[in-house]
Order: C-alpha cells, then sequence, then structure tokens
C-alpha cells in the first residue's frame, strides 16, 4: 500500500509539474467573409496564407459548408487537407447547408463541443466551438472560435456571458484562448466586460483589423483565460483585401505558470 501511495505521489508530482511549464502557441484569426467570397469560395488562398505563417492553431468566422452560396463546396476539409491540419466546426443550418466558426489544429484534439446562442433581438443564431488540445510538452490547452453578436453593444456583451457560462460551467482550470471576430472595438462596453469578467486582452493596442484595406475599428481579437498569465512575443495584422474585407491575426502567445 506504502509503495502504490508512493507511485501515486510521485505521479501527481510530475503532473503538476508538466501543468506549470509555459505553453507557447502560434494562433491564427481569420474573419473569410461570407463563406470566402471575395476569394470565389475557394480554399487554396486561405491554405497558402496559413501554410506561410505555420500556425499552431487557426480561429475561422463566416465558413460555409456545402451551402448554395459556395455551389455546396466544403471549405473547411480542403483547408485541412491542403495545409496537413485537423478541423473542428461549430455551425447552424444556412440553406442547403451550413453556416459558422470552425478552428483548424496542427495538434490532435481529444474533446471538442460547441454552442448555439440565442440572443434577443439579433437576426441569427450563432455558433461558438472549442477544442482541448494536449500539446507535445504536455500540457492541455482549449481554444475557442468565436462571431460576436452585433445588433448593439447590449446583445454582444450577452453573447460573451452566454459563452463563459458554458465555457466555465465545469472547467475553470485549464488555459484558454477565446479568438475571433468580436464586433466590438476596443475600448466599447462588451470588451471592457470581456476584460473585467474573465478575459485578457492578449493583442491591445496592436492596431485596427477592419476594413483591411485601410482599418479603422479593431474587431478581431486573440483573448487569454486566465488573466494575466499571458503574453504575446510577436503580434501581426495582416491585410489581404482581396480575402476578406477583415484583416487577419497572427499571434505568437505564452501562457506563464503561476
Amino acid at each position: 500500500m506504502k509503495r502504490i501511495t508512493s507511485i501515486l505521489a510521485a505521479f501527481l508530482l510530475m503532473a503538476g509539474m508538466a501543468a506549470a511549464q509555459e505553453i507557447s502557441l502560434r494562433v491564427m484569426s481569420m474573419n473569410i467573409r461570407m463563406g470566402g467570397e471575395y476569394a470565389d469560395y475557394k480554399s487554396a488562398p486561405f491554405s497558402e496564407l496559413i501554410r506561410e505563417f505555420d500556425p499552431d492553431i487557426v480561429c475561422c468566422q463566416e465558413v460555409d459548408y456545402k451551402s448554395a452560396r459556395n455551389g455546396g463546396y466544403d471549405w473547411l476539409g480542403n483547408v485541412a487537407m491542403e495545409t496537413g491540419m485537423f478541423p473542428y466546426y461549430a455551425s447552424r443550418p444556412y440553406g442547403s447547408g451550413e453556416f459558422g466558426v470552425a478552428i483548424l489544429s496542427r495538434y490532435p484534439f481529444f474533446k471538442a463541443e460547441k454552442i448555439i446562442s440565442e440572443i434577443e433581438g439579433e437576426n441569427e443564431d450563432r455558433p461558438t466551438g472549442w477544442i482541448y488540445i494536449n500539446l507535445p510538452d504536455g500540457n492541455t490547452v482549449r481554444v475557442a472560435s468565436v462571431h460576436l453578436a452585433l445588433q448593439s453593444s447590449q446583445n454582444t456583451t450577452r453573447h460573451i456571458a452566454d459563452i463563459n457560462s458554458s465555457l466555465f460551467a465545469e472547467d475553470e482550470a485549464t488555459p484558454c484562448l477565446l479568438v475571433g471576430d468580436f464586433n466590438a472595438d476596443e475600448g466599447s462596453g462588451p470588451i471592457d466586460y470581456a476584460t473585467m469578467k474573465r478575459w485578457q486582452d492578449i493583442g491591445k493596442g496592436t492596431g485596427k483589423t477592419i476594413p483591411a484595406d485601410k482599418p479603422t475599428r479593431r474587431l478581431d481579437y486573440v483573448m487569454g483565460y486566465p488573466k494575466g498569465k499571458w503574453s504575446s512575443t510577436d503580434y501581426k495584422v495582416i491585410s489581404r483585401p482581396d480575402l476578406s474585407d477583415h484583416c487577419f491575426i497572427v499571434a505568437d502567445v505564452v501562457c506563464s505558470p503561476d
């Protein structure tokens, strides 16, 4: 019995040491604009850009799946094949197909979840999806792709609250990234709410993201939980007006241990 207890204690100590290791990731955010309409709904131009920056994780918004709009095309499946990444799609019905947010991961994920938020006063329900990833160093990180409500700042705030409620209902321990189109300006009520309650704006002050040709507003964010643990060693805003009305983000982020 003492031997078993000693082995268990050693295991827990090793697990604690692994959990205390620094997490480093390159994350990319891409609002592809109405299923990729600027690129004629094709995946190749987006895949080429992803390969250029070689991220660990890509969070995409406004992704169509076999819709009438994109001609029955599996955009995410094709990007996954072209980049060698693992895909996850969180969607709602859209016409003859689906529409939603997506995540691409360099590493296999062992758990995936989604919610569909019904916000009063919005003209559409909005999916949010997240995955749990085991990193090669033994750490676990959760990554969520979001496209927040836009009809009013109150609706956007309600949407953040709904996401928080689901994300943290059973798990407040795993480090988490919340990435995507927040439909809220820096310093606005929804962003103040997000950063007051749970989240750290990792890219604060890094630049505007829309419109892509001459950005005047910042709507796209990389946020981290828990607050105060995240930093960025490099944070780029990528302008590709041939691909989207949003700029894309490429960020090297670090979560430091306690």
